[in-house]
């Protein structure tokens, strides 16, 4: 009786996660490296919300290569944790991981089967045909065999990508993926094409020709300029911001103003107006 009650308490937690590429060397855990999963592992068992890896199912939505950022990754554990309390212990102990928003979920969950991910690449525009750039956008959209643009490691390279939207923004553009899933490499990739395509140096019959399987390689484009914004699913997160939250963010975006201000006055004096 006391054993089924104390399983009872145990439950499966799906937790919305925040990070700053820059600061970790990739998201899966690896000996003797500061990544993302280690970070969480560290900070769940240092509050006592899980113990054993296997005993907690811990998994993760999505992997991040090193440098690539996210605002919207997912992690699941199941956990005997106070659930009110859980968002707020782990920010007052993670340095580099930001926990926003939890769901409780079936004890069946996995955070990989997703219904949405949404990736977003932030390229530089100059020398950048954008016509073109929308035209090979619009190519790469729908079913594809994707098998010349993701490193292979044996899985179906058949993918459906719902949604490519490039949009001009100053200096950059902005450009947004959507899929349930995505290979790897995929996303750098698909950027590296088209912005080979952009710049003059492929064509749009080459990209066809990619897709149709010609052994072609565009290249693999920065991971610091790739985002993870968001993973959905056919549920809701409840939003939380504890006030540990709060000044983490506060601190990290005063100091990220400082140091933009800083290299805005160094070109100013390095590069002025009349030069």
């Amino acid at each position: 009786m006391i054993s089924y009650f104390l399983r009872s308490m145990v439950w499966r937690a799906a937790v919305k996660i925040a990070y700053d590429g820059h600061s970790f060397m990739g998201s899966q855990r690896q000996p003797d490296k500061y990544t993302v999963e280690g970070e969480m592992i560290r900070s769940l068992q240092k509050i006592g919300a899980i113990e054993s890896l296997p005993h907690a199912r811990f998994k993760v939505a999505s992997r991040t290569d090193r440098g690539v950022s996210a605002l919207g990754n997912v992690v699941a554990f199941d956990t005997d944790f106070d659930e009110d309390q859980l968002i707020r212990a782990l920010n007052a102990v993670s340095s580099e991981v930001f926990y926003y928003a939890m769901a409780k979920v079936p004890t069946i969950f996995s955070p990989r089967r997703a219904s949405e991910r949404w990736y977003r690449f932030v390229l530089p525009s100059a020398g950048i045909d954008v016509d073109t750039v929308c035209t090979a956008a619009s190519i790469l959209k729908g079913k594809h065999d994707f098998r010349r643009f993701c490193k292979n490691d044996d899985r179906n390279t058949v993918r459906i990508l719902k949604e490519v939207r490039v949009l001009p923004l100053g200096n950059w553009l902005v450009i947004d993926f959507k899929a349930r899933e995505f290979l790897r490499n995929m996303v750098r990739r698909m950027v590296a094409a088209l912005e080979s395509v952009g710049r003059g140096t492929a064509t749009i019959k080459e990209l066809e020709k990619a897709l149709e399987g010609e052994d072609k390689s565009f290249g693999l484009a920065s991971p610091e300029n790739l985002c993870l914004m968001d993973i959905k699913y056919h549920f809701d997160f409840e939003i939380q911001c504890p006030k540990t939250l709060k000044r983490k963010i506060s601190d990290r975006e005063e100091d990220a103003f400082l140091r933009l201000d800083f290299y805005r006055e160094l070109t100013n004096k390095c590069l002025p107006a009349d030069r």
